[in-house]
């Protein structure tokens, strides 16, 4: 079976909660109703990979604490960003995000390297939307997304201790 697909790739995340007691069920009820029903952008933050894995067990390091500028992408996917700390040190899987104004995307390194001269080329996946501009804003530490909820997945069974599930996919602004 063949398939072609006619759009740019999205991230789309299946969140499910731990089981919540009362108090947290009702903060998760009320950003249920605060997304009304797919409607509102929120900004998602990846806890599971929020700094690159050169920086596991040392978050606070200074070379994490500027973001950079990016300078050009090339054939979508080839990225020269400058700005950087020298030695900011990107691999493959780590999660970069970038930002025009409001705009906001959010890519796994492919092929990565070591800052030097105040920038770096890495390549990325997804491509770059068209909609993120040159100067737009590079994070290495806590990259964001905007993202919306999937109209019709939120899932909060009437339970005892339930476990609360919604599909986030990407959306531009």
């Amino acid at each position: 079976m063949a398939f072609v697909e006619y759009a740019d790739p999205v991230w789309q995340i299946v969140m499910r909660t731990v089981s919540l007691k009362a108090g947290p069920r009702l903060l998760v009820e009320a950003f249920r109703d605060a997304t009304r029903g797919g409607q509102q952008t929120v900004l998602y933050r990846p806890r599971h990979m929020c700094i690159p894995q050169a920086y596991w067990g040392d978050a606070g390091n200074a070379v994490l604490s500027n973001e950079g500028s990016l300078v050009s992408v090339t054939e979508g996917r080839q990225l020269a960003i400058n700005s950087v700390t020298n030695g900011l040190t990107l691999g493959a899987g780590d999660l970069i995000s970038l930002a025009t104004g409001d705009y906001r995307s959010l890519h796994r390194i492919q092929t990565g390297g070591v800052a030097a001269s105040s920038s770096i080329s890495v390549t990325v996946e997804p491509p770059v939307p068209g909609y993120i501009a040159a100067g737009a804003v590079v994070k290495f530490k806590d990259p964001e997304l905007n993202m919306r909820v999937v109209p019709g997945s939120f899932s909060i069974p009437d339970e005892l201790m339930p476990v609360a599930s919604f599909t986030l996919v990407e959306v531009p602004k």
